[in-house]
């Protein structure tokens, strides 16, 4: 022993082990923290899915679209026939485009939603579980 251990006086019982409500409050928070970061992690995984799909299903779209529209042009075409494939081509490509971007947007928005619910609902907890005054109880 040291002469410095030697000279510290004995922890009291009471001192040495804390109020154990206080290390009860630390890791519930802790425990509540990684809580919302798994939930909102969820959340954007599952937006991300969401989004692939759409991307999936668009790229399918355009795909058998486009291979439609070059089968049809192997065959011999009259020039108002080009004009014709040409603006139904432009017009599929504006409106899938459109929709496209629709469809991520409320993707977007309902990843969002969730994600903000997740924090929401932490915040109530935290609000139920957070000690009163004892004029309000």
């Amino acid at each position: 022993m040291s002469a410095k251990e030697a000279s510290r006086p004995p922890l009291s019982r009471e001192a040495a082990s804390a109020d154990p409500t206080q290390w009860n409050l630390l890791a519930d928070l802790g425990r509540q923290q990684l809580a919302l970061a798994t939930e909102s992690a969820c959340a954007m995984f599952r937006g991300s899915e969401a989004m692939r799909k759409i991307q999936q299903q668009a790229a399918q779209q355009a795909s058998e679209h486009h291979q439609a529209v070059a089968q049809k042009l192997r065959g011999p075409c009259e020039p108002t026939d080009l004009l014709a494939i040409q603006s139904d081509l432009l017009r599929f490509n504006l409106q899938g485009a459109a929709l496209y971007w629709q469809q991520l947007g409320v993707a977007t928005l309902k990843t969002q939603v969730e994600m903000m619910s997740c924090a929401s609902q932490m915040r109530a907890t935290e609000s139920a579980s957070e000690p009163k005054p004892a004029l309000e109880a």
